[in-house]
Order: C-alpha cells, then sequence, then structure tokens
C-alpha cells in the first residue's frame, strides 16, 4: 500500500482545519424532510375548515354590491385579500422557518466560521462553472428510490379509496370533503415517511463521505502530530536548556551547604540543615560523576565539610530530590554526620 494513500482517520488537527474551511457533514434533505413533516399538520390544522374563506369571501362581495361605484374600493379589497392571505400562511411560513433552523441545528449548524468571504467566489466565470456540477449515481439512486416509493404508495392509496371517489358525486359535500381529506393525508403521510426515510440515510451517507474526504495518508498524520505535540528536537533543546537552567540553580545553593556526603568518587550530596527553620535536613545538590566532582570543588572553595559515607550518599542520591527534606529512614545516619560535622567545626 502506498504511503500517499488517504487510508488514516483525521487528526483532531485535520477536523479543525475542515470545520474552519466550512467542511462539515450536512444533509440537505434531512432539513427538507424536517420542514415538510412539520407544515403538513400546521397546514391541515389551520386550514381544515373552510368557514374563514367563506366569511371573508362573502364579506367582501357584500362591499362590492353595497358600494354605489365598486371601482372606489378595489384598492381597499386588495389590501383586505392580501392581508388576509399573510394571515393564513403566516403559521405556515412561521413554522418552515422553525423547522429550518431546527434541522440545520440537528447537524451542527451554524458554522460561522464557514461564512468567511472568500473573493475568488465572487467571480462570476467561476460561479458558472460550479453549476455545471455532475450529478453523482447516490444521488440518482436516491430519486429513484423515492419516485419509485412515493408511486407505488400513491397507486395504493388511490386502489384504496377508488370505490369511494367513484361514488363521491352521490355524497353530500361535507362527506364528500371528508373522504378526500382523508386520502390526502395518507398520501402525505406516506410520502413525509419515505422522505424522511431518505432523508435519514442521506444523512449518514453525507457523514461517511465526509469522514472519507478528510482521511489522511500516514505522513501528514506524522505532521499533525508534530505539530501538535512540538517538534522533537525543538523539545530536547528545550529540556536541555531547563536541565541546564536547573543545574546551574543547584550549584549556586552548594555554598549554603552544611556538609557534603560523598561516596567518594562518583556521588556528592550536599546538605542543609537550619534547625530553627527546617524539621529536617535538606538535599540541596546532588550529583555523579563529574557533576559530583564538581560540587566537591564548590565545596572546597566556601570551606564546607566533606564527609566520606558510601552507604548514605548513595541513599540520599537514590531516594531525595533537589530541595526535598531526607525521609524519616535516613534520619539517624544524617544526624550522625551532621553530629560528626558540628563538633568539628565547634573544637576549630
Amino acid at each position: 500500500m502506498s504511503a500517499q494513500e488517504r487510508t488514516e482517520k483525521p487528526t483532531s488537527k485535520r477536523r479543525e482545519k475542515a470545520s474552519n474551511d466550512g467542511q462539515f457533514a450536512y444533509s440537505p434533505q434531512l432539513t427538507s424532510a424536517l420542514t415538510l413533516a412539520v407544515c403538513i399538520p400546521t397546514v391541515f390544522y389551520y386550514l381544515h375548515s373552510a368557514s374563514g374563506f367563506r366569511a371573508f369571501f362573502a364579506s367582501v362581495l357584500q362591499d362590492v354590491t353595497s358600494s354605489d361605484n365598486p371601482e372606489l374600493i378595489l384598492v381597499s379589497i386588495i389590501r383586505r385579500t392580501g392581508v388576509y392571505f399573510l394571515m393564513a400562511a403566516a403559521p405556515v411560513f412561521a413554522a418552515a422557518l422553525l423547522a429550518t433552523i431546527a434541522g440545520n441545528a440537528l447537524q451542527g449548524l451554524p458554522k460561522f466560521s464557514a461564512f468567511k468571504l472568500k473573493w475568488d467566489r465572487l467571480n462570476p466565470v467561476q460561479g458558472l462553472s460550479r453549476l455545471k456540477t455532475k450529478v453523482s449515481w447516490i444521488e440518482w439512486l436516491k430519486l429513484l428510490v423515492m419516485v419509485a416509493a412515493v408511486g407505488g404508495l400513491m397507486y395504493s392509496t388511490f386502489s384504496t379509496y377508488w370505490e369511494q371517489l367513484v361514488t363521491l358525486p352521490a355524497h353530500s359535500l361535507e362527506s364528500s370533503n371528508s373522504i378526500i381529506r382523508s386520502m390526502v393525508l395518507h398520501i402525505l403521510g406516506y410520502v413525509v415517511g419515505v422522505v424522511g426515510i431518505l432523508a435519514v440515510a442521506d444523512l449518514f451517507i453525507q457523514r461517511w463521505n465526509f469522514e472519507k474526504s478528510i482521511k489522511q495518508t500516514k505522513q501528514e498524520v506524522k505532521e499533525d502530530m508534530k505539530a501538535l505535540e512540538g517538534n522533537p528536537q525543538i523539545k530536547g533543546k528545550i529540556r536541555s536548556i531547563q536541565r541546564e537552567a536547573a543545574r546551574r540553580r543547584m550549584m549556586s545553593r552548594v555554598k549554603d551547604a552544611d556538609v557534603i556526603v560523598t561516596n567518594p568518587t562518583h556521588y556528592a550530596v550536599a546538605l542543609e540543615y537550619k534547625p530553627e527553620k527546617m524539621a529536617a535536613p535538606r538535599v540541596i545538590a546532588k550529583g555523579r560523576d563529574f557533576i559530583a566532582q564538581r560540587i566537591k570543588e564548590l565545596g572546597r572553595e566556601h570551606d564546607i565539610p566533606t564527609v566520606e559515607n558510601k552507604p548514605l550518599a548513595r541513599a540520599l542520591y537514590r531516594s531525595v530530590e533537589v530541595e526535598q527534606e531526607i525521609p524519616m529512614e535516613l534520619y539517624k545516619a544524617v544526624a550522625e554526620v551532621l553530629a560528626y560535622v558540628f563538633k568539628v567545626r565547634k573544637r576549630s
């Protein structure tokens, strides 16, 4: 398998870049299906009765017949008609708007980073070229499945209501309206069901396509991980600088030591003990080999006593960090060393 093939799952950095570029899994069919499912019940709820339209139409006719000059009230009638139909359609428009917002919110919109102004998209030539996009075979398949399913369900519905439709002239107006309304509701329910199923399927397809589109090569994953974790060479250099700074600080503390315990050649540990300030002696510097020799040199420069104690030097080096107090199990051994040092200093 080629190293350049996009077979790896995207890193968090790649996902963030895709989001900033306006790439995300989005199914317009899901939003459309949700809008359709909300608008149809809204229409039937608010327009289930024709009494409101009849009352409006009757008032218009009354105004026209009662006026001596119908042309004078034409503007008023047109205005009233417009307001009436706007009021009748307002609940449907509101339901469509809320359903669209909900459908987009369920899919993670709005993504404001996706709406950055890109000047190249203002080019009309490029805009016309984008209109020639090819319809994928998946879109054709979804369209064929929807047409076949809706067609089959409509045929089944008409077959069920055929006898009632043929005898509609023999029914009353109210009964005929009830039959037609029931048939239309069945058809619309089937349409919403088919569109909803296809929309959910389309959502999974869009997510699959999106995940496939942002896959990365092994090299890209390595580069992203380096960017996230930091370049190993730079990190190593930083750690080296930090270690050197810590070593300089440690060496500057050797002059404050009360005693230096040595191996005598491989280990050196500098101890400080101020009874009025400390509960126990503290290691203020330690090292092996070259650093141990440097600690002993600094000790000689500042007239700090050096005591050779191999087991204690190794135990202190391995179990106590710099600027930490010694553990309880080493109290006795360190106390003997400090007592010896203080005794020697007192004599001198």
